[in-house]
C-alpha cells in the first residue's frame, strides 16, 4: 500500500464515528427515527445533526424541518426552518421548535396550532407543548378561518389550551379583519366538537311590542345524556325575561324536555310565563307512556311572547297524556286531554277528555275462512264547565270478506255495527236523556283491478314509460236516522247516513332513465278522479254542502305531476256538476334544485269559506348572499297574514343572518344572528360552541344515549 493510500484510509477511519448513512436510524433505544438528505454525528458531544428534508418519527408524531439537531445525552431535539409536527388530528407549524423527547414538552417560536377535530386554528409568538393535549400560547390569535388573512379572530395575551376541552384566555379582544369590535375580560372557547358548557352568542332583535331585545344564553352540559340552557332576555318595553330548557335521555330510548319562560311584564304589572314538558317513557318494546304538557300564565301570553317559540298563533294550549300497550293483534290506549281554547272568551264550554280508553283489534283472519275481523272500541269521560257532560262507550266490530280473481280483480266486502251508549249529566233543558244509546249498522264493498302497459321510448335518457290505470268501484251504506236525542260532544256523536256508490280511476305514469351506466326509475304523474252517486237521490258529502234531490257528488281531482326532476306540480280540486263551478281548489308548485335554491307556491280556495295564497323562495344564486322570502296573503281579508324577509351573508368561516317579520297586530319585528363557523351552531354537534345563535333545542345538538 502506498503512503498516499494509507493516509486516506487513516483519515476515513478517524471520521467514521461522526458520519451516518442517508436515512439511517442512529438511536440505540429505537424510539426515535431520524431521516434526512445528510446526517452527521459528533461522537465527542453525542450530537446528531440532520440537514435537508429532515423527518423525525417519535411516539406517533411526525416532525419535518429543514434542519434538526438532536442532543442524545439530554434527549432534546431542536429543529429549525419550516417546522411541521403532526400527531393525530393536531398540527404544529413554526419557525423553530425545541422538543424534550422524554417529557414531550416543546417550545415553538412563531407557531400555529391547528386541530382538525374542531377546525380551530391558534397562532402565537410562542407555543409551549406541555403534552399531547395541553398547550400554552402567548400573544395569540384564535380563528376557524384560513390564514394569512382571516375574516375574524380572537386575540389574547395568553391562552391555556386543552385539546379535549377548552381554550381559556384573559383580556380577549374580538376582531373583524384587523378592527377590534368586542372586549372580554375572560372567555373559554371550545376546542372539541362535542357538547361543551359555556356562554352562547347573544341574539339581537327588535319588535314593536317588546322593543329592543338581547337574548343571552348559557349552555351547560350536565352529563353525556343531560344538558341545560338558561336564557337572560332583557326587553326595553316589557322587562327582564328568563328562560330554561332542560333535555335528557334515559335508558331504552326514553327521553324528555322541560322548557319554561318567566317575565315580570312592566306594562301589565304582574308576572307572566309559560311551561312546556314533553316526555316519552319506553317501559318495554310493546308499552310506552307519552306526555305533552303546555301551560301559560294567561290566555294572551302567546300573543305577546309566543314568537320566541313559534306559537304566536296557537289556537289552544293542549295537555295530553297517552299510554299504549300492544299485543300481536290488539292495542290498548289510555288518553287524557285538557284543552285551553285561546280563541274563546273563557274555557267553560271547552270539552275535556278525562280520560278516553280505546281498544283496537287489527284485521285478523278467522281460521279456515276468507273472513277477517277487526274492532274499534272506546270509553270516554267528557267534562266541561257548562252544558252536558258524561261518559260514552262506543264499539265498531267489523267482518270483512276478501276475495276476487288473483291477478285480475280484487274484491272486499265488510259489515259492522256502530254501537254507542251514554251516561249523561246536566241534561236539564237539553232534550237529552240521562241514559241512552244507539245502534247503527254499516256495510260496504269495493272492487278494483289494474291495467298496465310499458312503452319503449328509446330517448337519449328516457328509455321506457310505464302507464298503469286502476279503476275502482266502492259502495257504503249506513241508515240515516235521527240522533238529536243523544248528547253532542264531537262528531262521533252524529254519524252520517250514507247510501252512496263511488267510482274512481287512478292513472300512474313512471319512467326508466339511463345516464351512463346508472339506471334510475322516476315517478312522473299520478292523477285520481273520484265521483259519488247517492242511490236515494240525496247527496251526502262531509266536505261540501248537501244538495237536496241532487244525487251526484262533486267531481274530485287529485294529482301530482313531476314536470322536471326538480319541480313538482300538485293540484287538488272539487267541481260542482250542477252549478258548474269549482267548489274547492288547492294548486301548488314545488321546486328544489338540491343546491340550496327552493321555491314553493300554493293557493287555497273553498267557496264561501276561505281564499288565500302562500309562497316561499330561498336562493343561493348570488353567493355569498342567501335571500329568502315567505308570505301568506288572504283574499278574504285583502291583506297579508304574514311576511318574512331573510338575508344571510355567508362566508366559509362565518355568517350573519337578519330577518324582518310582519304580522297583523305586530307590524314590525327584526332579528339578527351572527354565526362563527366551528364555534357556533352549524354542525350537528355545534353545541360545543360557546358562541351560537341557535335556539336552545337546536344549539345543543343530539344527546347521546345514557348507559
Amino acid at each position: 500500500m502506498t503512503p498516499t493510500r494509507l493516509f486516506i484510509l487513516l483519515i476515513s477511519l478517524a471520521w467514521l464515528p461522526t458520519s451516518l448513512c442517508l436515512g439511517a436510524d442512529p438511536m440505540p433505544d429505537g424510539n426515535i427515527s431520524i431521516h434526512s438528505d445528510a446526517m452527521t454525528q459528533n461522537a465527542a458531544n453525542d450530537i446528531i445533526i440532520a440537514t435537508g428534508n429532515v423527518r423525525v418519527i417519535w411516539q406517533g408524531m411526525t416532525l419535518t424541518a429543514d434542519k434538526a439537531t438532536y442532543y442524545r445525552t439530554t434527549r432534546i431535539l431542536y429543529a429549525t426552518g419550516n417546522v411541521v409536527a403532526k400527531k393525530g388530528n393536531d398540527t404544529l407549524k413554526g419557525d423553530s421548535i425545541s422538543l424534550d423527547m422524554d417529557t414531550g414538552r416543546g417550545e415553538l417560536e412563531k407557531g400555529v396550532l391547528n386541530s382538525t377535530a374542531s377546525n380551530v386554528t391558534f397562532t402565537g409568538e410562542k407555543v409551549i407543548r406541555l403534552n399531547d393535549n395541553d398547550f400554552q400560547i402567548f400573544t395569540t390569535d384564535l380563528t376557524t378561518c384560513d390564514y394569512p388573512d382571516p375574516s375574524w379572530k380572537f386575540r389574547a395575551d395568553r391562552l391555556d389550551v386543552n385539546l379535549l376541552g377548552y381554550a381559556i384566555g384573559r383580556d380577549v379582544t374580538f376582531y373583524i379583519k384587523d378592527v377590534p369590535v368586542l372586549y372580554f375580560p375572560w372567555m373559554a372557547f371550545p376546542v372539541v366538537r362535542e357538547r361543551k358548557s359555556g356562554l352562547l352568542f347573544p341574539r339581537v332583535s327588535y319588535t314593536s311590542n317588546r322593543g329592543a331585545e338581547v337574548d343571552i344564553p348559557l349552555y351547560l352540559v350536565i352529563s353525556p345524556s343531560q344538558d341545560l340552557q338558561l336564557d337572560l332576555d332583557p326587553q326595553t318595553k316589557r322587562g327582564l325575561g328568563t328562560g330554561l330548557d332542560y333535555r335528557y335521555i334515559r335508558s331504552r330510548g326514553s327521553e324528555g324536555q322541560i322548557g319554561g319562560y318567566l317575565i315580570y311584564d312592566l306594562p301589565k304589572d304582574h308576572w307572566r310565563g309559560q311551561i312546556a314538558i314533553n316526555h316519552k317513557e319506553i317501559l318495554s318494546p310493546d308499552m310506552n307512556l307519552r306526555s305533552d304538557i303546555n301551560l301559560t300564565s294567561d290566555r294572551n301570553f302567546l300573543l305577546d311572547f309566543g314568537e320566541r317559540s313559534g306559537d304566536y298563533n296557537r289556537q289552544s294550549n293542549d295537555t295530553i297524556v297517552n299510554a299504549l300497550k300492544t299485543w300481536q293483534h290488539y292495542a290498548l290506549t289510555g288518553y287524557l286531554r285538557i284543552v285551553e281554547d285561546l280563541y274563546t272568551p273563557d274555557n267553560s264550554h271547552t270539552l275535556q277528555t278525562l280520560p278516553e280508553i280505546s281498544l283496537a283489534g287489527v284485521r285478523q283472519r278467522i281460521p279456515s275462512t276468507p273472513v277477517y275481523f277487526d274492532l274499534d272500541s272506546s270509553f270516554a269521560d267528557m267534562y266541561r264547565g257548562v252544558d252536558t257532560t258524561g261518559q260514552r262507550v262506543s264499539a265498531f266490530p267489523r267482518l270483512s270478506l276478501v276475495t276476487g280473481l288473483p291477478g285480475y280483480l280484487n274484491v272486499t266486502a265488510y259489515g259492522g255495527l256502530q254501537l254507542r251508549g251514554y251516561n249523561t249529566q246536566n241534561t236539564a233543558g237539553s232534550g237529552t236523556r240521562p241514559e241512552d244509546g244507539d245502534l247503527l249498522p254499516q256495510a260496504g264493498a269495493s272492487a278494483s283491478t289494474s291495467i298496465s302497459r310499458v312503452y319503449d321510448v328509446g330517448g337519449p335518457s328516457l328509455l321506457k314509460l310505464r302507464h298503469e290505470l286502476t279503476p275502482e268501484l266502492s259502495y257504503v251504506y249506513a241508515p240515516n236516522h235521527d240522533q238529536t236525542r243523544l248528547p253532542f260532544y264531537d262528531y262521533n256523536d252524529r254519524l252520517v247516513g250514507q247510501n252512496i256508490l263511488y267510482a274512481s280511476v287512478t292513472s300512474f305514469l313512471g319512467g326508466k332513465y339511463q345516464t351512463g351506466d346508472v339506471t334510475t326509475y322516476r315517478d312522473l304523474s299520478r292523477i285520481e278522479l273520484t265521483q259519488g252517486y247517492g242511490i236515494e237521490g240525496t247527496r251526502r258529502n262531509l266536505l261540501t254542502m248537501v244538495d237536496i234531490n241532487r244525487p251526484w257528488t262533486d267531481l274530485f281531482l287529485e294529482s301530482e305531476t313531476w314536470v322536471h326532476p326538480q319541480a313538482k306540480l300538485i293540484f287538488d280540486s272539487s267541481y260542482n256538476v250542477y252549478h258548474n263551478y269549482i267548489s274547492s281548489a288547492a294548486p301548488g308548485l314545488e321546486f328544489d334544485d338540491k343546491k340550496g335554491n327552493t321555491a314553493v307556491l300554493s293557493y287555497r280556495f273553498a267557496r264561501d269559506q276561505v281564499q288565500y295564497t302562500e309562497g316561499k323562495i330561498i336562493t343561493k344564486v348570488f353567493k355569498p348572499w342567501v335571500f329568502g322570502y315567505a308570505a301568506r296573503y288572504s283574499f278574504d281579508l285583502s291583506g297579508f297574514l304574514e311576511s318574512v324577509y331573510t338575508v344571510e351573508y355567508h362566508q366559509k368561516c362565518w355568517s350573519i343572518i337578519s330577518s324582518v317579520v310582519q304580522r297583523p297586530g305586530v307590524p314590525f319585528s327584526f332579528h339578527i344572528n351572527f354565526t362563527l363557523e366551528g364555534l357556533t351552531g352549524k354542525s350537528p354537534t355545534a353545541s360545543s360552541g360557546l358562541l351560537t345563535t341557535s335556539t336552545p333545542a337546536a344549539s345543543s345538538g343530539p344527546l347521546p344515549a345514557s348507559h
